[in-house]
């Protein structure tokens, strides 16, 4: 079955979803009404680890230009334009919720397409953040350095959730300017260019 958006009301109203659940709670702060419903069951939305990291990370980078790989919702892009970034481009195959949140949003780009097709369009961005399917972290931790193309300042990418991301910890841990970091149960990579590692230290302290 095809994915469609959904209103988060009819979520609710249907039981499919809690009003107090996290995902209903961000969604409502960031002013996003719709997510995607896939095989008619399951809804994916913003989760607190990745709106907290993202939030943190454009705060203290101060971007003016920022990616939105596997955008979903596009709560990440929402989150991007309210902390000031001056162009943002989402880039998702899915983007029908996302329009419907975004529209009339002026320093947007929507682009539906394959994230990875994006990564090799040569464009630069102060920052990159990604959101992957689980299914998909393999291939984008074999991409690492062609995603370090792309930033200028720094890359914020979801590698699964804390207990199961071990392997990927592992891999990424000790190789240069690259970190791990777990927030609300989730695991996330940090990549940072050169000269940028007090950011990061910042970064870092304000999650703790």
């Amino acid at each position: 079955m095809k994915p469609k958006p959904v209103r988060i009301s009819w979520l609710i109203k249907s039981g499919r979803i809690s009003p107090m659940s996290p995902v209903v709670l961000i969604a409502k702060n960031l002013g996003i009404s719709w997510l995607m419903l896939f095989d008619d069951e399951y809804v994916y939305g913003p989760t607190p680890g990745l709106v907290e990291a993202a939030d943190l990370l454009i705060k203290i980078f101060r971007p003016r230009s920022l990616a939105d790989l596997f955008g979903g919702s596009g709560a990440i892009s929402k989150l991007a334009l309210r902390n000031g970034v001056r162009k943002v481009v989402y880039v998702d195959v899915f983007p029908e919720a996302a329009l419907l949140n975004l529209r009339n949003e002026k320093r947007l780009k929507i682009i539906k397409g394959d994230a990875f097709d994006f990564l090799k369009s040569g464009i630069k961005y102060d920052v990159l953040i990604m959101d992957p399917p689980e299914e998909l972290i393999d291939r984008v931790i074999q991409l690492l350095e062609t995603i370090r193309q792309v930033f200028r300042k720094a890359a914020l990418i979801w590698i699964g959730p804390s207990n199961s991301s071990k392997k990927y910890s592992r891999i990424l841990r000790g190789r240069r300017l690259i970190d791990i970091i777990d927030v609300w149960g989730d695991s996330f990579a940090v990549l940072w260019k050169p000269g940028l590692r007090s950011k990061l230290i910042e970064f870092k302290r304000l999650l703790e």
